[in-house]
């Protein structure tokens, strides 16, 4: 393909196995668990325990659905490249165009939440200018050689790992033996007392209702699939890194919530007016007297969300690289630096720090709601397509005869059809739920503007050949 067809477009290969887990990681580990748990505390009680596993689950699927698809092909693009082999130029539009765009908000997000989190120790500062010095720091990493910027995700991310499972040890010390000067809490904050209804006070509905809210805390993790063109050694390394991610994640998330829910009640810890001005877990850790724990943690927040965000920007950054590459955006944005960094395309995906500057100075008390729910949708849409890719995916290389993929999913294409019909599920629950009810609104016209442009663009275009073309020219 194109994509790497000359030095001035050509990406480079180096990042490492423990560099591209890391990537992966660092889309999903951040912001939704440290600052959105908050309102989905708010909306299952302790039984958000639950939501996280079930969305979790979801995830798995998805990631492993990608491990198998880009250990045959580890292109630039990731999974974007690999859909304009399997269902056409305009599928390959509609997912990378998709993808840039969501990860674009991502970042947004997450410089939001970094300049929310920096208010704690500086609330002169402001949220809105918070947001502006993140942004800063996160676009001068992205414009570095690509092993500066997976040696700046390795360790933000080592950080963050670090620091939850530090908090997880710390909580179970608390609840179950306590500190000199601090009695054992117990479990007694996941039910109060009253069983299922003390641990889902709204039922199995609040649940469900929080694991589709769970969905933006996943987002990101398709970048394990994108950093595969830059990894040295993608067939090994993108199993690897999906295999160990996924199970981090769930156990993080798991681990962390449940820490948070039974140090203290539910009804203290959740952002009740539905909007988001501090982490849940400084929050806690404030209250448990601790000496400096809600300090040391707030730092970890921030180190947490500049990870998420360096992750989500890099992804953006490499699925404009890709689409201007196959001719489906300006051909500019293709070219990269002599240390191989897109550069143009980086820039390019800034605007979504763009954006969220704005709305962090003008809406400081809900920036962060606002973008929430966008990425609910635009996250479940890149999930959905996923699934459709791997079963298109499978079915075309069994009748074509081409080799398996090394890394298969178990069960085949029973899981994606699954998951295809709870992600279904989830669009049709996000009209009923409070803060995110825009988001279908929104959601539908934004695919349908994405869709005809791609039905334009990809008619007058003629793009390079797929992924699928260059293998089957080689047999």
């Amino acid at each position: 393909m194109s994509s790497t067809s000359t030095d001035e477009t050509r990406l480079q290969r180096g990042l490492t196995s423990a560099q591209v887990s890391m990537i992966g990681l660092s889309g999903a580990l951040g912001t939704g668990l440290f600052l959105g748990s908050g309102s989905m505390i708010g909306v299952a009680g302790p039984g958000v325990i639950l939501s996280y596993t079930l969305t979790g689950l979801l995830s798995l699927v998805v990631v492993w659905a990608l491990a198998e698809m880009t250990v045959v092909h580890p292109v630039a693009g990731g999974f974007g490249a690999i859909a304009h082999g399997y269902l056409g130029p305009l599928g390959g539009w509609l997912m990378r165009w998709n993808a840039a765009i969501v990860l674009c908000i991502a970042v947004g997000a997450e410089v939001v939440a970094t300049g929310t989190y920096l208010t704690w120790w500086w609330p002169q500062l402001g949220v809105g200018l918070g947001t502006v010095l993140s942004s800063v720091v996160i676009i001068l990493i992205n414009m570095a050689t690509v092993k500066a910027y997976g040696h700046s995700e390795y360790w933000f991310s080592i950080i963050k790992v670090a620091m939850v499972v530090l908090f997880i040890a710390l909580g179970v010390v608390l609840i179950f033996f306590g500190l000199p000067g601090t009695a054992a809490i117990g479990t007694g904050n996941l039910t109060q007392g009253k069983g299922w209804a003390g641990f889902a006070p709204a039922g199995l509905g609040g649940i469900l209702t929080a694991a589709v809210m769970g969905i933006f805390s996943f987002g990101g993790v398709e970048s394990v699939s994108v950093a595969a063109a830059e990894s040295a050694n993608p067939g090994r390394d993108v199993p690897r890194a999906a295999r160990a991610m996924i199970l981090r994640l769930v156990l993080f998330y798991i681990g962390a919530v449940a820490i948070v829910v039974t140090l203290q009640p539910w009804q203290k810890t959740a952002a009740g007016s539905g909007g988001v001005t501090e982490s849940p877990f400084v929050t806690v850790l404030s209250l448990v007297n601790v000496p400096h724990a809600a300090d040391v943690m707030n730092f970890v927040l921030i180190t947490a969300a500049l990870s998420s965000a360096n992750g989500c920007l890099y992804g953006s950054a490499r699925m404009l690289h890709s689409l201007a590459s196959d001719g489906l955006a300006p051909r500019v944005f293709a070219r990269t630096s002599r240390q191989g960094a897109p550069r143009l395309a980086v820039t390019l995906a800034t605007l979504g720090m763009v954006v969220a500057s704005v709305l962090a100075i003008t809406r400081p008390d809900d920036a962060f709601m606002a973008l929430f729910g966008i990425l609910v949708f635009g996250t479940l849409f890149t999930w959905l397509m996923v699934c459709v890719l791997f079963i298109v995916f499978r079915r075309t290389r069994a009748r074509l005869a081409l080799p398996d993929s090394p890394a298969r999913m178990i069960g085949g294409v029973v899981p994606a059809a699954l998951a295809l019909v709870v992600i279904v599920a989830c669009f049709v629950k996000l009209a009923s739920i409070k803060g995110l009810s825009i988001a279908l609104p929104a959601g539908l016209p934004y695919v349908a503007v994405l869709l005809a442009l791609g039905l334009v663009v990809t008619r007058r275009v003629r793009s390079a050949g797929s992924v699928l073309d260059d293998e089957l020219a080689s047999r």
